[in-house]
């Protein structure tokens, strides 16, 4: 059979599925009737046979790439926990965003090179040539640090109003990262080497009028967390450009919306995180307290948030629960074993229409 004849035979029912799972997640979990939860889940199930079927046959074809996004797509829905709002947070935060960050970390690694290789590179440039500082800061900034001078001194009465704005400025900055991921992933990366830039040179010009042990004490409190929620936000915008640029055996749009979930889920879950970094820049950093206490802060909030992100929620999948919505349906379906996708489609296409999809 061509692939042509394969898509004429089993399209009307790859049209009604994918009106069923429109239908379930534009809303409640419980907006589809009994009888329509089972044709999808029946439909659904065949999908995933027409989709190995095309992976055999005819992969890297058109069919292949629908299919492909039509089955994840179905699977989301399917499979997707409902209700009790505290628990679904609690996974979020226990399970889902720590396993999203280790999933990402070809993108973190990528961000992170973006970031400090340019950092690095622009410290020993400005070091050697001070002059060349006028390129990345303000003159104003300079003169201040040519008389030994650093341009981080916040007034006591209004730290909490800086931490704030601070806190707002970075927030803002993450949802630009994100938001310019869909353009290639170009805008992040512009951000991300001009940022490591200024970052590399401003110490560098520090150092070269030996003010860098200021302006380190300054940055140690809050700079490891902070720089670790900018790498990874930043991820998460590579994320998205890659799909654009090589979505593989997907359609580009079904490979942009799995990237972008995953990014958003490294917005959602460590932006709240930018609070404490901009509140320990407002405040700590700025402040008389003893430079031991700010390497503590720095050193213990890295610690902590790589351990979480690097440890929490390692263990084995659990099953899914009846009470859950969909659930029984898809304890019925991991049941099923692979080997029965192997069954020849025909026979499989009339025992699924006979049995379970109705009209």
């Amino acid at each position: 059979m061509r692939s042509d004849e394969f898509v004429a035979r089993r399209r009307d029912d790859w049209n009604r599925l994918e009106d069923l799972i429109a239908r379930a997640g534009a809303g409640k979990l419980n907006g589809l009737a009994p009888a329509q939860v089972l044709t999808m889940t029946a439909l659904y199930r065949r999908a995933t046979a027409d989709l190995a079927r095309a992976q055999r046959d005819w992969p890297g074809e058109p069919v292949h790439r629908y299919l492909n996004g039509l089955v994840a797509r179905g699977h989301g829905v399917v499979y997707r926990r409902g209700g009790r709002v505290w628990r679904r947070i609690r996974t979020f935060y226990a399970e889902t965003l720590p396993g999203t960050y280790r999933e990402s970390w070809p993108y973190v690694v990528a961000a992170a090179a973006l970031l400090f290789v340019p950092a690095i590179v622009s410290y020993f440039v400005v070091l050697a040539n001070p002059d060349a500082a006028y390129g990345i800061a303000s003159p104003q900034l300079i003169d201040r640090v040519h008389h030994h001078q650093l341009w981080t001194n916040i007034p006591p009465e209004v730290r909490v109003q800086v931490g704030g704005l601070i806190t707002v400025n970075n927030i803002y900055v993450s949802m630009i990262a994100f938001a310019f991921g869909v353009f290639f992933g170009l805008p992040v990366i512009y951000v991300l080497i001009t940022n490591g830039i200024s970052l590399g040179g401003l110490f560098g010009l520090t150092q070269a009028y030996g003010v860098s042990g200021g302006l380190f004490q300054f940055v140690i409190g809050h700079g490891i967390l902070e720089l670790s929620i900018v790498v990874a936000q930043g991820a998460g915008g590579l994320m998205m450009g890659w799909a654009l640029i090589s979505p593989g055996n997907r359609k580009r749009v079904d490979a942009l919306v799995i990237a972008t979930r995953r990014a958003f889920t490294l917005l959602l879950g460590l932006a709240p995180l930018l609070v404490i970094a901009g509140t320990i820049e407002g405040n700590i950093s700025p402040s008389d307290a003893p430079f031991a206490v700010k390497v503590t802060i720095g050193l213990t909030t890295g610690l902590l948030l790589y351990t979480y992100l690097l440890f929490a929620g390692r263990r084995s999948p659990r099953p899914l629960s009846d009470s859950t919505p969909f659930g029984f349906i898809g304890k019925r379906l991991q049941q099923r074993s692979l080997l029965q996708l192997e069954v020849p489609l025909d026979q499989r296409g009339t025992e699924v229409a006979r049995h379970d999809v109705k009209p």
